[in-house]
């Protein structure tokens, strides 16, 4: 993901400090239930309202201790706002034993707690002063305790305690779920937080719990544009289905790892659905669903996916962590959405098919890339002359479908590929999270290598083709190298699996040292050898992104076409061979639906004249 990361936010943030009163006129606090402790409710098992104590009630009375027996009220200031769990958890190890806080209430910034005895009351008592949170603790034994709920004098309706308690609890919980800088709010695998535990419910079955978390979120955070709800067991959206009216500047989103089954479900978040859609998302992570998984093992390869998704939000430009290109902009502050196509964009450079530091170091790329794929395709084992003693090999297969207009239209892209040799040692790292299996992935050393690309399928390069390649070259020179004058050769280009006949485009890079006198390499003429050999594989994506414009068979420019119209201009007419003139004629009756304009070309060519083609 590229933008704000889904990870759980540390700090307590903001919302510390708030009044009681503020927020008892919530509705949708006041009309949330008890919390339901496994220890009895926050107000001893009954409903009632928040009570102001009554300044009237003297301190009298014979001992300013009380007895001994029986539970005893505490109140401790210093700790609004922080972590239920972990307040409990330091206390049980400052104390010694396990300190069991019941009963807990809230009037300003002031807990009220019972503990199960005198003496535990007093060990509290002795902690006064101590820090946790960076905040000084104060302790005291309420001798007349303050009373909540139904017995308590002058309430003024059922539910106002109940709602304070929530609060509370809630703003915890966000504070350990909210980034320092306020803007990425974490609420995966809620079911699991101790503090959801605490009150008894799970939000995503209770929507009357998920909708205060959310208005609470809204109103102490007004930044957030990431939101993770990764890891809930969520088969439905419904109780999400409100994001967009609390966060209408939401950007990155997360639903990994959860039970949707039906794409359908994100129906409720888009316009298809909603009234306050996510107009302005630009990441989504479905990865883990049932329906994304189905979509992925379909023959098209995940296409049409793609294609669903974007129906939905056409403005993602990221998809499960991978790149896709948006065909809209982002909702503008005037609520309008612009088209993707209509965006110009141009590069800073002409297209260049290669590029090399010097006329030296591209002799050398050129050379080698040639004697390497020769090898590689004829005969794998006269490789080992060529990669170092202790030179490293990773393999790294892609297995998500290109998005381009290219890939959408050719056969080939299309194609169902068996990716099963390579995967057994890939490490796309986007995958494989366990730090051993990363290690294990590498292979290292020249007989391991050479192994380890002999079991991979036969292959056969287009060498004779050269436009079908692309290369990078570079020196790099190490410091603290015993090899110096290295070079760094990048090549993008396609091979054909012998044995299935399937296209597959790959990335391979390799890091080159010179070759010592009196090495294999040297014996053989080779003037380096290879120390890492990185390499990518995807499905095929074609090669026309990086030929220069000049070999383009294109139309002429028009003053009103954007670089995106004559990019689509410049697809079309290579695939159906129209020339300048009728390529732009067809993408303008089909109001430059280029999907379209492909679909409906096959019936419409035997009517069209040989003017046309020529």
């Amino acid at each position: 993901m590229s933008n704000q990361s889904f990870g759980r936010g540390g700090g307590r943030g903001r919302g510390r400090g708030q009044g009681g009163n503020r927020w008892n006129s919530n509705p949708v606090f006041s009309r949330l239930g008890a919390p339901n402790d496994q220890g009895g409710s926050a107000n001893g098992g009954r409903g009632g309202g928040f009570q102001q104590s009554n300044s009237n009630v003297p301190f009298g009375g014979a001992s300013m201790v009380g007895p001994s027996d029986g539970p005893v009220q505490v109140s401790i200031k210093g700790c609004r706002g922080k972590p239920e769990a972990s307040l409990r958890k330091f206390l049980d190890t400052k104390v010694g034993r396990p300190v069991n806080l019941s009963n807990i209430n809230f009037r300003g910034e002031i807990m009220y707690v019972s503990v199960p005895s005198m003496d535990i009351a007093q060990e509290l008592l002795k902690l006064s002063g101590i820090r946790f949170y960076g905040e000084k603790l104060t302790f005291q034994i309420k001798t007349h305790p303050v009373k909540f709920g139904a017995g308590a004098p002058g309430r003024d309706g059922a539910g106002a305690s109940d709602s304070v308690t929530v609060r509370d609890r809630l703003v915890a919980l966000l504070q350990t779920r909210v980034d320092p800088q306020g803007s990425s709010l974490d609420l995966s695998a809620l079911s699991q937080d101790s503090i959801i535990q605490s009150l008894g419910a799970d939000p995503l079955q209770d929507s009357k719990l998920f909708e205060a978390i959310l208005v609470l979120a809204t109103q102490l955070y007004t930044d957030i544009v990431t939101v993770n709800l990764a890891n809930n067991g969520m088969s439905s959206l419904r109780p999400v289905a409100n994001l967009g009216m609390h966060f209408p500047h939401l950007r990155n989103l997360s639903l990994m790892n959860n039970r949707i089954s039906d794409l359908r479900e994100l129906n409720c978040l888009s316009a298809a659905g909603s009234k306050v859609p996510l107009g302005e998302l630009s990441e989504l992570i479905l990865q883990g669903n049932p329906a994304s998984d189905a979509e992925l093992r379909l023959p098209n390869g995940g296409a049409s996916y793609v294609e669903k998704v974007q129906q939905r939000f056409p403005t993602i430009s990221m998809l499960d962590m991978n790149p896709v290109t948006p065909r809209a902009q982002p909702v503008s502050a005037a609520g309008t959405s612009t088209s993707a196509s209509t965006v110009p964009r141009e590069l800073p450079f002409p297209v260049a098919q290669t590029f090399a530091e010097d006329q030296a170091i591209n002799e050398l790329a050129v050379g080698f890339l040639e004697g390497f794929f020769g090898l590689y395709d004829g005969n794998r084992g006269g490789l080992a002359d060529i990669y170092d003693a202790a030179a490293v090999f990773s393999l790294m297969v892609d297995t998500t479908h290109p998005t381009s207009e290219f890939a959408r239209t050719n056969s080939d892209s299309q194609k169902r590929v068996d990716f099963t040799a390579y995967i057994r040692i890939s490490r796309n790292l986007t995958r494989v999270k366990s730090q051993h299996k990363r290690i294990h992935a590498l292979v290292v050393g020249r007989a391991a290598v050479i192994q380890a690309i002999a079991q991979l399928p036969a292959t056969r390069h287009p060498l004779q083709d050269s436009q079908r390649f692309s290369f990078d070259a570079w020196r790099a020179d190490v410091d603290g190298c015993a090899q110096q004058g290295m070079a760094v050769v990048a090549v993008h280009g396609e091979f054909t699996e012998v044995q299935t006949g399937s296209l597959i485009s790959f990335d391979r890079v390799f890091a080159l040292a010179p070759a010592l006198p009196g090495s294999p390499a040297a014996a053989i003429g080779s003037p380096c050898v290879i120390t890492n050999d990185q390499l990518t594989l995807r499905r095929y994506n074609g090669f026309h992104s990086w030929l220069p414009s000049s070999e383009l068979a294109a139309p002429a420019p028009v003053l009103n076409l954007t670089p995106e119209q004559q990019e689509m201009a410049r697809a079309l007419q290579e695939q159906t061979g129209m020339n300048p003139e009728w390529t732009l004629k067809c993408l303008e009756s089909y109001g430059w639906n280029y999907q379209q304009a492909m679909t409906e070309f096959p019936q419409v060519r035997g009517t069209l004249p040989a003017e046309a083609f020529q």
